[in-house]
């Protein structure tokens, strides 16, 4: 059964976004990291599809935003991937607070908005 996104990456990324922030708000914050994450992985992914590469594991995540990083040009790239690595880390050890994941979550809307903005569309709020 396919979800109600039907694959669209843009459309899951965003609604992540705001998952996360209303989790974060909630004092939900192993569900913030995680939807941070997932924010990020379907913005990559978005990217994946833009540049014709393939994005089937969480390895290729990170090989991706170096990718990203060079397109863009925007050196800061890695720090955004790392922080949403970071996010989904804290998922399994929930070390983070809240203004830790709030900072790494604004990293992630940085990320997201590099590969919307390289992939042609328009920022999104986050």
């Amino acid at each position: 059964m396919m979800s109600e996104f039907a694959g669209d990456n843009a459309a899951i990324c965003a609604v992540f976004l705001r998952r996360s922030r209303a989790y974060l708000a909630d004092g939900q914050l192993l569900q913030a990291s995680e939807k941070g994450w997932g924010a990020a992985a379907h913005a990559v992914k978005l990217f994946a599809d833009h540049i014709g590469a393939s994005y089937n594991s969480h390895r290729q995540f990170n090989d991706l935003v170096t990718r990203l990083q060079r397109v863009a040009g925007e050196p800061r790239a890695a720090q955004w991937g790392n922080s949403a690595n970071t996010l989904h880390r804290n998922y399994y050890t929930d070390r983070l607070n809240a203004q830790q994941i709030a900072a790494y979550l604004d990293d992630v809307v940085n990320l997201v908005n590099l590969i919307r903005q390289t992939t042609g569309l328009p920022p999104i709020d986050g």
